[in-house]
Protein backbone atom coordinates (compact mmCIF):
# COMPACT_ATOMS: atom_id res chain seq x y z
CA UNK A 1 0.00 0.00 0.00
CA UNK A 2 1.52 3.32 -1.63
CA UNK A 3 -0.05 6.82 -0.96
CA UNK A 4 0.53 9.68 -3.02
CA UNK A 5 3.61 10.77 -1.40
CA UNK A 6 5.49 7.71 -1.99
CA UNK A 7 5.06 6.42 1.54
CA UNK A 8 4.84 2.69 1.93
CA UNK A 9 1.84 2.01 4.43
CA UNK A 10 2.94 -1.09 6.63
CA UNK A 11 1.64 -0.18 9.90
CA UNK A 12 -1.33 -0.55 11.17
CA UNK A 13 -2.84 0.88 14.94
CA UNK A 14 -6.60 -0.67 16.17
CA UNK A 15 -8.60 0.98 18.34
CA UNK A 16 -10.85 -1.66 19.70
CA UNK A 17 -12.53 0.64 22.24
CA UNK A 18 -13.17 3.86 23.39
CA UNK A 19 -13.88 2.94 27.01
CA UNK A 20 -11.42 3.32 29.36
CA UNK A 21 -11.35 3.10 33.03
CA UNK A 22 -8.74 5.85 33.36
CA UNK A 23 -9.89 9.61 33.06
CA UNK A 24 -6.95 11.80 32.05
CA UNK A 25 -6.99 15.10 32.03
CA UNK A 26 -5.02 15.68 28.36
CA UNK A 27 -7.01 12.80 27.10
CA UNK A 28 -10.71 13.70 27.57
CA UNK A 29 -12.74 16.76 28.14
CA UNK A 30 -13.70 17.05 32.19
CA UNK A 31 -17.30 16.06 31.38
CA UNK A 32 -15.63 12.60 30.54
CA UNK A 33 -16.00 9.94 27.53
CA UNK A 34 -18.26 10.86 25.36
CA UNK A 35 -18.95 7.26 24.59
CA UNK A 36 -20.10 5.24 21.06
CA UNK A 37 -23.45 3.86 20.93
CA UNK A 38 -22.17 0.03 21.48
CA UNK A 39 -24.03 -0.79 18.13
CA UNK A 40 -21.90 1.70 16.37
CA UNK A 41 -18.54 -0.35 17.47
CA UNK A 42 -17.37 -3.08 15.38
CA UNK A 43 -17.02 -6.42 16.86
CA UNK A 44 -14.19 -8.76 17.09
CA UNK A 45 -15.16 -10.40 14.12
CA UNK A 46 -15.23 -7.41 12.03
CA UNK A 47 -11.73 -6.84 13.52
CA UNK A 48 -10.44 -9.75 12.38
CA UNK A 49 -11.60 -9.28 9.05
CA UNK A 50 -10.50 -5.95 8.59
CA UNK A 51 -6.88 -6.44 10.49
CA UNK A 52 -6.06 -9.51 8.36
CA UNK A 53 -6.87 -8.73 5.19
CA UNK A 54 -4.75 -5.91 5.76
CA UNK A 55 -1.94 -8.07 6.90
CA UNK A 56 -2.68 -9.92 3.46
CA UNK A 57 -2.01 -6.79 1.69
CA UNK A 58 1.18 -5.32 3.22
CA UNK A 59 0.69 -4.23 6.69
CA UNK A 60 3.55 -5.99 8.73
CA UNK A 61 3.16 -3.99 12.22
CA UNK A 62 -0.27 -3.98 14.39
CA UNK A 63 -0.34 -2.27 17.52
CA UNK A 64 -3.56 -2.97 19.63
CA UNK A 65 -4.44 0.68 21.61
CA UNK A 66 -8.44 1.75 22.87
CA UNK A 67 -9.14 3.24 25.10
CA UNK A 68 -8.09 0.67 27.26
CA UNK A 69 -7.90 -2.38 25.39
CA UNK A 70 -7.78 -4.93 28.16
CA UNK A 71 -11.10 -4.05 29.04
CA UNK A 72 -12.66 -4.42 25.63
CA UNK A 73 -14.93 -7.84 25.59
CA UNK A 74 -13.31 -10.32 23.32
CA UNK A 75 -10.04 -8.72 22.94
CA UNK A 76 -8.31 -12.69 23.69
CA UNK A 77 -9.85 -13.87 20.83
CA UNK A 78 -8.80 -11.04 18.21
CA UNK A 79 -5.16 -11.60 19.38
CA UNK A 80 -5.32 -15.43 19.13
CA UNK A 81 -7.55 -15.12 15.78
CA UNK A 82 -4.40 -12.45 14.00
CA UNK A 83 -2.29 -13.76 11.65
CA UNK A 84 0.83 -13.37 13.70
CA UNK A 85 2.54 -15.66 11.70
CA UNK A 86 2.74 -12.80 8.95
CA UNK A 87 3.91 -9.58 11.26
CA UNK A 88 7.36 -8.57 11.78
CA UNK A 89 5.90 -7.10 14.87
CA UNK A 90 2.58 -6.85 16.93
CA UNK A 91 2.13 -5.31 20.29
CA UNK A 92 -0.15 -3.45 23.01
CA UNK A 93 -0.49 -0.03 24.37
CA UNK A 94 -2.55 -0.52 27.57
CA UNK A 95 -2.67 2.02 31.26
CA UNK A 96 -1.35 -1.12 32.94
CA UNK A 97 -4.11 -1.31 35.43
CA UNK A 98 -4.76 -5.43 34.36
CA UNK A 99 -1.50 -6.16 33.55
CA UNK A 100 -1.37 -7.86 36.77
CA UNK A 101 -4.12 -10.29 35.85
CA UNK A 102 -3.52 -10.89 32.22
CA UNK A 103 0.15 -10.32 31.89
CA UNK A 104 0.15 -14.50 31.58
CA UNK A 105 -2.15 -14.30 29.23
CA UNK A 106 -0.63 -11.32 26.65
CA UNK A 107 2.41 -13.68 26.37
CA UNK A 108 0.97 -16.71 25.96
CA UNK A 109 -1.13 -15.33 22.83
CA UNK A 110 2.17 -14.48 21.46
CA UNK A 111 2.43 -10.77 22.64
CA UNK A 112 5.31 -9.34 23.32
CA UNK A 113 6.44 -5.63 23.24
CA UNK A 114 3.79 -3.60 25.76
CA UNK A 115 4.05 0.17 25.51
CA UNK A 116 2.33 1.40 29.09
CA UNK A 117 1.51 4.93 30.08
CA UNK A 118 2.56 6.75 33.09
CA UNK A 119 3.26 10.00 33.15
CA UNK A 120 4.03 10.44 37.18
CA UNK A 121 5.76 8.38 39.53
CA UNK A 122 4.20 10.16 42.65
CA UNK A 123 0.57 8.77 43.56
CA UNK A 124 -0.94 12.20 44.31
CA UNK A 125 -0.20 13.57 40.92
CA UNK A 126 -1.36 10.30 39.17
CA UNK A 127 -4.93 10.53 40.66
CA UNK A 128 -4.98 14.31 39.37
CA UNK A 129 -4.24 13.46 36.49
CA UNK A 130 -6.37 10.35 35.84
CA UNK A 131 -8.75 11.23 38.00
CA UNK A 132 -8.63 7.86 39.40
CA UNK A 133 -6.51 6.08 42.04
CA UNK A 134 -4.95 3.50 40.15
CA UNK A 135 -0.97 4.25 40.83
CA UNK A 136 -0.26 1.08 42.74
CA UNK A 137 -1.95 -1.27 40.13
CA UNK A 138 0.12 0.17 37.08
CA UNK A 139 3.62 -0.32 39.33
CA UNK A 140 2.43 -3.69 40.06
CA UNK A 141 1.22 -4.17 36.46
CA UNK A 142 4.85 -3.31 35.24
CA UNK A 143 6.63 -5.50 37.51
CA UNK A 144 4.24 -8.07 36.37
CA UNK A 145 5.01 -7.87 32.91
CA UNK A 146 8.43 -7.81 33.49
CA UNK A 147 7.96 -11.00 35.86
CA UNK A 148 6.38 -13.13 33.18
CA UNK A 149 9.21 -12.14 30.41
CA UNK A 150 7.42 -9.24 28.44
CA UNK A 151 9.73 -7.40 26.54
CA UNK A 152 10.78 -4.70 25.80
CA UNK A 153 8.55 -2.73 28.08
CA UNK A 154 8.25 0.66 27.10
CA UNK A 155 6.90 3.32 29.32
CA UNK A 156 5.43 6.56 27.32
CA UNK A 157 5.44 9.30 29.58
CA UNK A 158 3.62 12.89 27.96
CA UNK A 159 5.88 16.17 29.16
CA UNK A 160 3.76 18.53 30.57
CA UNK A 161 5.13 21.11 32.00
CA UNK A 162 4.73 22.19 35.26
CA UNK A 163 2.90 18.97 36.12
CA UNK A 164 5.72 16.16 35.03
CA UNK A 165 8.95 18.34 33.98
CA UNK A 166 10.38 17.99 37.98
CA UNK A 167 10.49 14.01 37.54
CA UNK A 168 12.53 13.40 34.28
CA UNK A 169 15.11 12.16 36.10
CA UNK A 170 13.33 10.14 38.61
CA UNK A 171 11.71 8.37 35.40
CA UNK A 172 15.26 8.12 34.06
CA UNK A 173 16.15 6.26 37.31
CA UNK A 174 12.93 4.07 37.53
CA UNK A 175 14.02 2.88 34.22
CA UNK A 176 17.77 2.12 35.25
CA UNK A 177 15.85 0.49 38.22
CA UNK A 178 14.13 -1.76 36.57
CA UNK A 179 15.75 -2.59 33.07
CA UNK A 180 13.21 -0.65 31.16
CA UNK A 181 12.62 1.74 28.03
CA UNK A 182 10.52 4.98 28.93
CA UNK A 183 9.72 7.52 25.56
CA UNK A 184 8.82 11.14 26.25
CA UNK A 185 6.25 11.96 24.21
CA UNK A 186 5.71 15.63 23.27
CA UNK A 187 2.09 17.11 24.07
CA UNK A 188 -0.12 17.28 22.11
CA UNK A 189 -3.23 19.35 21.60
CA UNK A 190 -5.92 17.20 23.07
CA UNK A 191 -7.95 17.32 26.47
CA UNK A 192 -8.05 20.40 28.91
CA UNK A 193 -4.68 21.20 28.51
CA UNK A 194 -3.18 24.49 26.61
CA UNK A 195 -0.79 25.29 24.90
CA UNK A 196 1.40 26.43 28.22
CA UNK A 197 1.76 23.11 29.15
CA UNK A 198 4.26 22.08 25.83
CA UNK A 199 7.81 21.17 26.87
CA UNK A 200 10.22 19.97 23.47
CA UNK A 201 11.81 17.43 24.04
CA UNK A 202 15.04 18.88 23.05
CA UNK A 203 14.65 20.75 26.63
CA UNK A 204 14.08 17.14 28.19
CA UNK A 205 17.22 15.63 26.66
CA UNK A 206 19.45 18.43 27.72
CA UNK A 207 18.27 17.94 31.05
CA UNK A 208 19.19 13.93 31.54
CA UNK A 209 22.47 14.72 29.57
CA UNK A 210 23.21 16.82 32.55
CA UNK A 211 23.77 13.45 34.37
CA UNK A 212 23.84 10.58 31.91
CA UNK A 213 25.47 10.12 28.98
CA UNK A 214 23.02 8.89 25.98
CA UNK A 215 23.78 6.76 22.95
CA UNK A 216 22.13 6.77 20.44
CA UNK A 217 20.63 3.40 18.84
CA UNK A 218 20.37 3.71 14.61
CA UNK A 219 17.41 2.24 12.55
CA UNK A 220 15.64 0.03 14.84
CA UNK A 221 12.87 -1.38 13.04
CA UNK A 222 10.91 -0.81 16.61
CA UNK A 223 10.75 2.67 17.50
CA UNK A 224 8.96 3.83 14.23
CA UNK A 225 9.37 8.05 14.98
CA UNK A 226 11.14 7.78 18.27
CA UNK A 227 14.45 8.71 18.81
CA UNK A 228 16.09 6.08 20.64
CA UNK A 229 19.57 6.09 23.28
CA UNK A 230 20.46 3.48 25.05
CA UNK A 231 21.86 5.06 28.85
CA UNK A 232 25.25 4.12 28.99
CA UNK A 233 26.61 1.40 31.65
CA UNK A 234 22.81 0.54 32.21
CA UNK A 235 20.24 -1.66 30.24
CA UNK A 236 17.94 0.77 30.17
CA UNK A 237 16.78 2.89 27.01
CA UNK A 238 15.25 6.54 26.36
CA UNK A 239 13.23 7.42 23.27
CA UNK A 240 11.79 10.51 22.47
CA UNK A 241 9.13 11.21 20.23
CA UNK A 242 8.83 14.74 18.62
CA UNK A 243 5.66 15.49 16.71
CA UNK A 244 5.78 18.88 17.29
CA UNK A 245 9.35 20.35 16.88
CA UNK A 246 10.78 17.58 15.25
CA UNK A 247 7.61 16.52 12.70
CA UNK A 248 8.32 13.04 11.12
CA UNK A 249 5.32 13.32 8.06
CA UNK A 250 7.35 12.79 4.87
CA UNK A 251 8.37 9.49 6.47
CA UNK A 252 5.01 8.21 8.35
CA UNK A 253 4.17 4.54 7.55
CA UNK A 254 0.54 3.87 9.26
CA UNK A 255 -3.53 4.46 9.43
CA UNK A 256 -5.12 4.12 12.03
CA UNK A 257 -8.78 1.51 12.36
CA UNK A 258 -11.08 3.30 14.76
CA UNK A 259 -13.63 1.30 16.17
CA UNK A 260 -16.62 2.78 14.76
CA UNK A 261 -15.74 1.13 11.92
CA UNK A 262 -13.44 4.26 10.33
CA UNK A 263 -10.13 4.85 8.90
CA UNK A 264 -8.29 7.79 10.11
CA UNK A 265 -4.62 8.78 8.00
CA UNK A 266 -3.02 11.36 10.38
CA UNK A 267 -3.33 11.66 14.20
CA UNK A 268 -4.18 15.21 14.15
CA UNK A 269 -6.44 15.68 10.97
CA UNK A 270 -10.29 15.94 11.39
CA UNK A 271 -11.14 13.74 8.75
CA UNK A 272 -12.06 9.82 8.89
CA UNK A 273 -13.39 7.18 6.42
CA UNK A 274 -16.10 4.85 7.31
CA UNK A 275 -15.61 1.53 5.79
CA UNK A 276 -18.19 -0.08 7.80
CA UNK A 277 -20.26 -1.46 4.41
CA UNK A 278 -17.16 -2.49 2.92
CA UNK A 279 -16.50 -4.71 6.54
CA UNK A 280 -20.02 -6.06 6.37
CA UNK A 281 -19.50 -6.88 2.51
CA UNK A 282 -16.57 -9.42 4.24
CA UNK A 283 -15.49 -8.87 0.47
CA UNK A 284 -11.57 -8.72 0.73
CA UNK A 285 -11.19 -7.39 -2.68
CA UNK A 286 -13.93 -4.07 -2.46
CA UNK A 287 -12.14 -3.90 1.10
CA UNK A 288 -8.81 -2.84 -0.14
CA UNK A 289 -10.14 -1.09 -2.72
CA UNK A 290 -12.10 1.65 -0.22
CA UNK A 291 -8.95 1.68 1.90
CA UNK A 292 -6.77 2.25 -1.24
CA UNK A 293 -9.00 5.10 -2.29
CA UNK A 294 -8.69 6.67 1.41
CA UNK A 295 -5.11 6.11 1.34
CA UNK A 296 -5.19 8.93 -1.41
CA UNK A 297 -6.62 11.37 0.70
CA UNK A 298 -3.38 10.83 3.56
CA UNK A 299 -2.42 14.61 3.72
CA UNK A 300 1.53 15.41 3.23
CA UNK A 301 1.65 16.41 6.91
CA UNK A 302 -0.60 17.23 10.02
CA UNK A 303 -1.86 20.72 10.55
CA UNK A 304 -0.12 22.16 13.97
CA UNK A 305 2.53 25.01 12.92
CA UNK A 306 4.77 23.75 14.52
CA UNK A 307 7.19 26.74 14.39
CA UNK A 308 4.92 28.68 16.74
CA UNK A 309 3.48 25.89 18.53
CA UNK A 310 0.20 27.13 17.74
CA UNK A 311 -2.81 24.22 19.02
CA UNK A 312 -5.39 23.61 16.48
CA UNK A 313 -7.19 20.96 18.91
CA UNK A 314 -8.83 17.70 17.08
CA UNK A 315 -11.85 17.01 16.42
CA UNK A 316 -11.56 13.54 17.60
CA UNK A 317 -10.35 12.78 21.56
CA UNK A 318 -7.36 10.61 22.31
CA UNK A 319 -9.73 7.64 23.58
CA UNK A 320 -11.01 7.06 20.35
CA UNK A 321 -7.93 7.66 17.92
CA UNK A 322 -5.92 5.76 20.69
CA UNK A 323 -2.83 7.44 20.03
Amino acid sequence: MIDNFNRKINYLRVSVTDRCNLRCRYCMDEEGIKLLPKEKILTIEDFIFVINTLIDNGIEKVRITGGEPLIRKGIFTLLENLKKDRLKDVSITTNGILLNKYASKLKDLGIRRLNISLDTLQREKFKFITRRDFFDNVISGILKAKEVGLSPIKINIVAIKSFNDNEILDFVKFAIDNELHIRFIEFMPFGEFGKDKFISNKEIFNKISTKYELIEIKNNRFDGPARVYKINGFNAYIGFISPLTEHFCDRCNRIRLLSDGSIKTCLFSNNAYSIKDEITSRNPEKLMQKIKEILKLKPKHHNIDVSRIKFKKCQHEMNVIGG
